[in-house]
């Protein structure tokens, strides 16, 4: 296991924080972030104030980093891989994907770089390509300008959450400090 996976996992769950049983958070009962019905998923049946640090490790790294293929993300890029990880955690997977898909077909110089991907949610071997030859013809400063356009996507993701759901405006200024902060 890499470092950085293991920096990564340990840091978004020192983030994530302890015991949290909010009425109005629609992940409802969770510990370090992990939601009742994960843990349960996951073959846990005790409290959720004793959710196992080792599960909750697991958990990040199955449901994650593994299908954001962000081993293979971090050999191109650690900070595009921490954004990446911190935004599937929490939008969703296949939110993250999606995003970053999207923003590589619209960098793409109408498919002059690479085809254009299918958004689908399904960060695969096709995407993974069409990010390298990103990165080959745009070198670092594209490289820049992508991960602060999935920092931008983050923001516009949360406010439409909490802007579609009056509800969940009490969150959004803690959402919006850790993506800016992160």
């Amino acid at each position: 296991m890499s470092e950085l996976k293991n920096r990564l996992i340990e840091s978004l769950i020192e983030r994530e924080g302890g015991y949290v049983n909010d009425p109005t958070d629609r992940g409802g009962e969770t510990n370090y972030g992990i939601t009742v019905k994960v843990a349960r998923d996951y073959g846990y049946k005790g409290e959720m104030r004793h959710l196992p640090y080792e599960l909750v490790f697991k958990i990040y790294q199955d449901r994650f980093w593994s299908p954001l293929k962000l081993d293979a993300i971090n050999a191109i890029s650690e900070d595009l891989t921490e954004q990446l990880f911190d935004f599937g955690v929490n939008s969703g997977v296949a939110t993250a994907a999606k995003q970053l898909q999207t923003l590589l077909n619209v960098l793409n110089q109408q498919q002059k770089i690479y085809p254009d991907l299918m958004v689908d949610g399904a960060l695969g071997s096709r995407t993974i390509s069409a990010l390298q030859q990103y990165i080959t013809h745009r070198k670092q400063t594209g490289l820049r300008v992508l991960v602060e356009a999935v920092r931008g996507k983050r923001i516009a993701f949360c406010v439409d959450i909490a802007a579609n759901d009056e509800s969940q405006e009490k969150y959004s200024f803690g959402w919006l400090t850790r993506i800016v902060n992160l």
